[in-house]
């Protein structure tokens, strides 16, 4: 039986971070507007164990802002205990531009295969087909966001360097 906290707290293996990166949660990509101030949105994402990839559509302002400037960061969490995270700071890197539908000609596109091997099945189970019938007449940008930084946790609990060491002298922090 696990205890509402987890079983774990710190940071996570990177087998823990793979395996919680394929689960049900969205992400939280900030990026930068042309005048510096910072854009934040919640998306779809496949993780391929080195990168994530991010799909958007032809007009979503922020494909425009991170092609403009591809300096983002991420952070992928549950909402509920056990708490687990990973947070991203990283380069957008533009795979695909604006890319029309690929279906009139037989030719898929990167975000098409992405949309239906990974983020579809993922967040829509069954009407996963559905929806791409839907989406693949969209034009979308294809993103490509490489870590400069990843930093995990998990476990409901407070890491060591947030402790007042006057507060916790049982674990050696604080005054004798």
């Amino acid at each position: 039986m696990s205890n509402w906290r987890g079983n774990k707290l710190g940071g996570m293996t990177p087998a823990e971070m793979n395996e919680f990166l394929n689960g049900p949660w969205l992400a939280r990509l900030a990026c930068l507007k042309p005048d510096g101030w910072p854009y934040v949105v919640p998306v779809w994402y496949h993780w391929d164990g080195i990168a994530f990839w991010i799909v958007g559509r032809e007009r979503s302002e922020w494909c425009h802002y991170m092609a403009h400037d591809g300096r983002v960061s991420l952070v992928v969490d549950e909402p509920v205990p056990p708490i687990r995270k990973v947070i991203c700071e990283g380069t957008a890197v533009v795979v695909e531009a604006a890319v029309g539908p690929h279906l009139m000609t037989g030719e898929k596109s990167i975000w098409n295969l992405i949309g239906e091997k990974h983020t579809g099945p993922r967040y829509l189970g069954a009407k996963a087909k559905e929806y791409r019938g839907s989406v693949n007449v969209e034009p979308c940008w294809t993103f490509k966001i490489v870590p400069k930084k990843l930093t995990t946790w998990q476990g409901f609990g407070w890491a060591k360097r947030y402790k007042h060491p006057e507060l916790y002298p049982a674990e050696g922090e604080g005054k004798a």
